[in-house]
């Protein structure tokens, strides 16, 4: 049996750019990440069966994988090998998908390690992002980016640039005991309890990248330095430019912005709760992320909100092979 996880994740700084809307048409993009330690989890198992089985949210039983209904599972099958058959495929995940961490780019990029091991093909760290995201972007033609797929990949605080040919180069930062501190102590998850389908809010922000009015350019700026003051430990510089991001964003997706949540931020931000925070993910609802030097406090007040924390570390791994 083959067992791989793969962590889910939360944006630095830049998200948004890593659209190919974007790079293609604005020489390149640097954007950074956090992987933590919550994970998607795939295995594969040979059957004795010869039809294909799946286990993820709901349960398929086919002969071939032209019948499978699970897109990413289909077309990466089909991609690598698409005779296959006697074989059973499992996924569950730490949080539910659809809540900003970046699930979907997540499990492709679980599921492309897992297979390609199961298959004794090439397997990397490298290529389960490229190909990952090859799948989504140019198979399923999904108008996402490439941030969920790198940072699952790779893991860490880690930045990442891209040119305008797709060519992605990455630094992983050694996190000291420090700064893991602060990320452990003073960004501080909530979950909205909303779902929502990235790919809407992302289609929608792809019509809005050459129009300056909506600083994609400026966002670029904003994340180099948010992540180098997060590395510093500036956490009042790190959560006022996370304050701004969040204005430019609430702005651009306030169609999709939900408005309690909004209601939400503006509270904890005015009470001094918060130096600032963010929607993680494509926007709109699913998990905020607070940046607070007082997190006793911000968590009395979100506990009688009614708003649930999501605890977290650091992941340095990224996609990791547990069992082979």
């Amino acid at each position: 049996m083959i067992i791989v996880r793969a962590p889910l994740r939360i944006s630095i700084g830049g998200g948004g750019t890593d659209l190919p809307s974007y790079y293609r048409n604005n020489d390149g993009t640097i954007f950074s990440s956090l992987a933590i330690n919550k994970y998607i989890y795939v295995s594969i198992n040979k059957r004795f069966s010869e039809k294909i089985l799946l286990r993820y949210s709901e349960n398929e039983e086919l002969d071939s994988p032209e019948q499978i209904s699970h897109p990413i599972i289909r077309e990466t099958l089909l991609n690598l090998s698409a005779s296959i058959d006697s074989i059973e495929i499992t996924s569950t995940s730490d949080v539910p998908s659809g809540t900003g961490l970046g699930s979907s780019g997540t499990f492709g990029v679980c599921f492309q390690t897992a297979l390609r091991q199961y298959l004794g093909v090439e397997n990397s760290k490298k290529i389960a992002a490229e190909q990952s995201t090859f799948i989504e972007m140019d198979v399923l033609k999904r108008p996402i980016g490439l941030q969920d797929q790198y940072i699952a990949s790779y893991g860490g605080l880690t930045k990442f640039k891209v040119n305008r040919h797709d060519e992605v180069s990455h630094k992983t930062y050694d996190l000291n005991s420090s700064q893991k501190n602060i990320i452990e102590n003073n960004l501080l998850l909530f979950f909205a309890d909303v779902q929502r389908d990235a790919s809407k809010v992302l289609s929608s922000d792809q019509k809005k990248m050459n129009d300056k009015k909506y600083g994609f350019d400026e966002i670029i700026s904003m994340g180099e330095e948010m992540c180098q003051s997060l590395l510093k430990g500036d956490l009042k510089n790190y959560g006022s430019i996370m304050h701004d991001y969040w204005i430019i964003k609430r702005n651009r997706q306030k169609d999709f912005t939900d408005q309690n949540i909004a209601k939400v931020y503006d509270h904890v931000f005015s009470e001094g709760l918060i130096h600032g925070g963010k929607l993680v993910g494509a926007g709109g609802s699913g998990f905020l992320l607070f940046c607070t030097s007082t997190p006793e406090d911000l968590r009395k007040t979100m506990k009688e909100i009614g708003l649930r924390e999501l605890q977290f570390k650091a992941d340095e791994c990224g996609v990791k092979i547990l069992e082979n």
